[in-house]
């Protein structure tokens, strides 16, 4: 019994390890990414335009990394609005009449 009661306790244990490091990834390796991206393109190029695009292009990145479970829930809505899976519906053609044979 107190083998199962080990597992279990593991299992959470690396379900928290992995919210931590996935907590890690989104809120400081995506910035850090982002922020050497955009002093790259200003030491590359010194253009404030670019500069401003790739200032943007980071913030779009890291706003869809951070709300990535919101938007695979509402593409999910959005493919999936009944409850079943889009792919599992198979319609049979139908003859109407005898023209259509």
């Amino acid at each position: 019994m107190s083998n199962i009661v080990m597992a279990v306790d593991t299992l959470t244990n690396v379900k928290l390890i992995g919210a931590d490091v996935k907590d890690i990834l989104i809120n400081t390796v995506t910035p850090i990414l982002g922020i050497s991206f955009v002093l790259l393109t200003w030491r590359e190029t010194k253009s404030p335009v670019k500069t401003f695009v790739a200032l943007v292009a980071a913030g779009f990145i890291w706003w869809g990394v951070a709300d990535m479970t919101i938007l695979r829930d509402q593409t999910g809505e959005t493919w999936n609005h009944n409850g079943t899976k889009a792919a599992a519906q198979v319609t049979a053609p139908v003859a109407t009449s005898g023209e259509d044979r």
